[in-house]
């Protein structure tokens, strides 16, 4: 009996400490504010977003969320209940969130988990509650939470607070948790939230994008259906990466099973971003059952000629065989930062993340006040008497860390308890870093394969080619870890053609950043194939012969007819001699 109370008890508590909503079961799809129009949005470019979306046959393809970012609200009544501004929203939020439903499409707000939201609006620190119940009564179906002002109180603490608050409120509401990566949050918000940010906020370039993305493969493990990893919205339309780039940016969201949130203005499309966001077989990758986030199970560094070297940007630090190129040199540079190649990008913490994390290089903000982080610690390292490397940044359990290698299944580089992180031989001639017979890198310029399970048995793959030059990617099943003696078809997901059967190995040549997205399939029978292709080939043949003799049937009538025509006329002119005579 004591052991029945207790299980009543284990699952009593569970209940009230999980996310209840039934939502999330694919990644949301929908449209966003803030990535195009910041604060200066109003209930006429909501109005008109929303007949766009209906409009445009993104609705058609999936997207049904509207989302409207931070700057909707502007302060508390008497009460504590929320308002919105009614400079730009002078009829209210109800009014939209109507119009909304009536087009058959899903309402979110935004808040933060703070006193403030990032633009110093109110925020929703102690008036979770009042918050929470207002959303309900206005029947809102979306709440992207932010985390500014958080009075440096737990992600723990502060998220889990909403959750409970929506819950209560028993209408569903989507939960996405805009925490910034921070706390590892991928390990635990699935008991929290529908989706959790797990980086910092991108922006409309392919560095920003491509680091982004890194951040969030390394979480893959902890997607699923009802919660899903977020390396943010798309910046797909906004301008400033090119239409190749476009392409590569949302075949990895894809794949990734991210969140499919636009953040363009899409009243104002061009047809071919149009194309990129409603490519209904790219879209079917990202909204797959099963649920499985894809990642990165392969990466090659380019192999440049003699005399030629790739050029420095933000990057995922690996490590790879040495080989001489800038990509691993490093200079100790000043205010204990470490240098590539004693240019401008620095060995770096993403958002200061005060636990484990992947490590990158990015545009070194040594200089005072550039960039508020921990004083700029997440930049600043010492090697230590034991050949350790090691962060001068406050962590959150008060550990220091170090940065080791880490092989999953890539052998990249994160922070690590110093005492279980790797030595590193420091070679100031060769401006190396080695560690395990490898050396510190910089993996600007690479080739990657991307792959991960479908519901239907089959495999989505992307081939990325990172570099700034065109470049020769190959792909065989040995990437996918299977039997290297069986043949597979593949499908170009955007040409949304089969590209033909493959014995061994596929090849391809690929832009500058540009990707190729296919389905892999082992399961198809090749004589029913072949058999297709001889019956098509019979189809044709009876057509042509078809048309032949339809065009010699005619040809035959015509003469026919001329020659009764002329017999006619020759009776006629012989009547017309007799009459005379």
């Amino acid at each position: 009996m004591k052991k029945m109370r207790y299980l009543v008890f284990l699952l009593s508590f569970m209940c009230l400490n999980s996310l209840d909503n039934g939502l999330g079961i694919t990644p949301q799809m929908g449209w966003n504010t803030w990535n195009k129009f910041y604060c200066n949005i109003n209930e006429t470019l909501i109005h008109d977003s929303i007949d766009a979306l209906v409009n445009s046959g993104l609705v058609d393809a999936g997207y049904n969320y509207i989302n409207l970012d931070d700057c909707w609200q502007k302060y508390r009544d008497a009460d504590g209940y929320i308002l919105p501004d009614n400079d730009t929203f002078p009829h209210g939020i109800e009014p939209l969130v109507e119009y909304t439903h009536s087009k058959g499409l899903l309402f979110g707000l935004y808040s933060s988990a703070g006193n403030y939201t990032c633009q110093g609006r109110p925020g929703s620190l102690d008036y979770e509650d009042k918050d929470a119940e207002v959303y309900a009564k206005w029947n809102v179906d979306y709440l992207k939470y932010d985390n500014c002002y958080n009075r440096g109180i737990s992600s723990h603490i502060r998220y889990p607070a909403m959750r409970d608050s929506l819950n209560k409120t028993n209408h569903p509401i989507f939960y996405s948790l805009c925490q910034w990566g921070q706390e590892q949050v991928a390990t635990w918000a699935k008991n929290v939230g529908n989706s959790w940010r797990t980086t910092g906020d991108i922006e409309d370039s392919w560095s920003s994008m491509i680091g982004i993305i890194d951040q969030n493969d390394q979480w893959y493990e902890y997607a699923g259906p009802g919660g899903w990893n977020d390396p943010d919205m798309l910046e797909v339309g906004n301008g400033h990466m090119t239409l190749t780039e476009y392409k590569t940016h949302f075949g990895l969201w894809a794949i990734s099973k991210a969140p499919l949130i636009i953040g363009c203005d899409i009243t104002k499309m061009t047809d071919e971003i149009k194309d990129i966001l409603t490519n209904p077989e790219v879209i079917a990758i990202n909204q797959d059952k099963l649920g499985e986030q894809g990642h990165k199970i392969k990466k090659t560094e380019i192999k440049y000629p003699p005399g030629v070297e790739p050029k420095l940007a933000n990057a995922q630090l690996l490590v790879d065989d040495c080989n001489g190129h800038i990509t691993q040199k490093w200079v100790m540079g000043i205010n204990n930062t470490i240098r590539n190649n004693d240019e401008n990008f620095c060995i770096d913490i993403p958002n200061c993340a005060e636990e484990d994390t992947i490590i990158t290089t990015f545009g070194c903000h040594f200089i005072p006040n550039d960039f508020k982080c921990q004083e700029n610690a997440n930049q600043q390292w010492v090697y230590t008497e034991d050949k350790k490397i090691q962060s001068l940044m406050h962590f959150a359990d008060n550990i220091t860390r170090c940065l080791r290698i880490r092989n999953k299944p890539i052998p990249y580089v994160e922070t690590h308890f110093c005492n279980e992180s790797h030595s590193w031989e420091y070679n100031e001639a060769e401006k190396t870093f080695k560690a395990e017979g490898k050396c510190l890198s910089s993996m600007v310029d690479s080739i990657e394969t991307w792959a991960g399970n479908l519901s239907d048995n089959t495999y989505a793959v992307l081939l990325l080619n990172r570099a700034s030059v065109s470049s020769k990617i190959d792909f065989s099943l040995k990437d996918l870890r299977l039997n290297t003696s069986s043949k597979f078809q593949l499908r170009d997901l955007w040409l949304k053609k089969d590209i033909g059967i493959y014995d061994n190995t596929y090849s391809v040549y690929l832009d500058s950043h540009d990707s190729q997205l296919f389905k892999v399939i082992l399961d198809f029978n090749e004589e029913e194939k072949e058999d297709d292709i001889f019956v098509q080939i019979i189809i044709m043949i009876s057509l042509a012969v078809v048309i032949v003799i339809s065009i010699g049937i005619s040809v035959y009538m015509y003469i026919d007819n001329r020659k009764k025509n002329q017999g006619n006329n020759e009776e006629k002119d012989k009547l017309i001699d007799n009459d005379n005579n």
